[in-house]
């Protein structure tokens, strides 16, 4: 029986693994809003209704990060310090699995760490769109440029284990199934790899 729009389950995954080498400071637990940039992606991502996230972080930065205390947040280690962001959404896979199971039908919404100024909005019309077309990837995106989120569906897992290269090859690979959400704010696009790029924060 197909689920209807409600009964499509939505889940996230946090990549905060991250060695940080542009910035020379773990960024995934710098100070924004009270908290950590980690912290606040995560937040964003509970607060849009994701029916559960997966943080994918390093051990040393469990307790930095200060993600918000909730039982839809579970973390995934990532110790590899010469992995890429594509290992952590696959690990964080893994971690879905164990701890929730989701069927083939449910969605992966991603967020870098790294991003902790997406819309909280952004983020509520990817998973709408999502439950429409649950056969579908959805992308944000911003005067006709991709960005974050980008949810795409359990399904195209084997697809994403054997992507060469990083998560923006998905969609490449599966034009046919792409939908954009247009949103009228760039910071879907913008992501803090330096000093100067946190600074411009002003939050």
């Amino acid at each position: 029986m197909t689920p209807t729009t409600s009964q499509v389950r939505v889940y996230g995954i946090l990549p905060a693994a991250g060695m940080s080498r542009r910035m020379g400071v773990p960024k995934q637990s710098l100070p924004i809003s009270g908290g950590t940039m980690a912290a606040r992606t995560a937040q964003t991502m509970l607060d849009a209704g994701v029916d559960a996230a997966v943080v994918v972080t390093r051990t040393e930065l469990v307790e930095a990060i200060k993600l918000p205390q909730d039982d839809r947040l579970v973390i995934a280690i990532n110790d590899d310090p010469s992995s890429q962001m594509i290992d952590s959404i696959r690990l964080g896979l893994v971690r879905l699995d164990d701890m929730f199971g989701p069927s083939l039908d449910a969605g992966v919404l991603v967020i870098p760490a790294d991003m902790p100024t997406v819309p909280q909005d952004a983020c509520r019309r990817c998973i709408a769109a999502f439950r429409d077309s649950p056969s579908s990837i959805i992308i944000a995106t911003c005067n006709g440029k991709r960005g974050h989120p980008i949810l795409f569906p359990v399904s195209l897992r084997k697809t994403l284990n054997e992507l060469d290269g990083g998560l923006n090859e998905l969609p490449l690979l599966c034009a046919d199934v792409v939908c954009e959400v247009a949103i009228d704010d760039v910071a879907i696009l913008n992501d803090v790899d330096t000093r100067e790029d946190y600074d411009k924060l002003n939050l």
